[in-house]
């Protein structure tokens, strides 16, 4: 029988080298990078998951503005209406001890005085009246409709010959105030005309 030939081949050898040394640097290599690919999985999933919360912040940030914005405007709208509206204060008085009255007719014609100085179903009231002088009367009201308010003021009693009655006074309104012209009664018991307010359908006011 011939012996087998157990004769090493260089070259086989080479390559076999050459093949275990590639596969065993590759498996080295993966397994020092696999810690670094899970690291950066879970960074990536992280980094994810606080741009979400951002995210979620932000919206609920902006909901917040958006609910404070209405509100703001709402609050804006009540106080422009509440502007809107025409308040009138109707301020009359003079320095001599007698009695005098004040007298509004209103648009719809009706009339405050000490004997009605509220009237039902009219906006508007005489919220101020002394008999005694020295002495000051107020009508007012909240929201006036637009038309002709006439003033008239009557020297009622007289306690006081020596001195003239003069009757000065002031109208306070949305937009400022206004001097009531300077009236001298000397008749008892006679409505002496003062003045004209008018408010026209914007809210303006004048005296005349």
């Amino acid at each position: 029988m011939k012996p087998r030939n157990r004769e090493i081949n260089i070259f086989n050898l080479s390559m076999l080298d050459v093949i275990s040394g590639a596969m065993a640097a590759f498996l080295i290599i993966m397994v020092v990078l696999i810690p670094y690919y899970r690291k950066e999985s879970i960074d990536y999933q992280a980094i994810i998951a606080s741009l979400q919360r951002e995210v979620a912040e932000a919206q609920q940030q902006t909901q917040a503005a958006q609910a404070e914005s209405e509100q703001q405007r709402r609050h804006a709208e009540e106080l422009a209406r509440q502007l809107a509206k025409t308040f009138l204060v109707l301020y009359v008085r003079w320095n001599t001890r007698d009695d005098v009255d004040l007298h509004l007719i209103d648009p719809s014609g009706a009339e405050f005085s000490f004997q009605r100085k509220r009237i039902p179903g009219r906006p508007g009231e005489l919220s101020e009246d002394n008999v005694n002088g020295p002495g000051n009367e107020v009508w007012e009201i909240r929201d006036a409709p637009p038309g002709n308010y006439k003033v008239f003021v009557n020297l009622f009693a007289v306690k006081d010959r020596r001195k003239p009655v003069v009757v000065k006074g002031r109208l306070f309104h949305r937009d400022g105030s206004n001097p009531i012209p300077e009236t001298r009664l000397t008749q008892k018991g006679r409505k002496e005309p003062v003045a004209t307010i008018s408010v026209d359908s914007n809210g303006n006011v004048s005296v005349h």
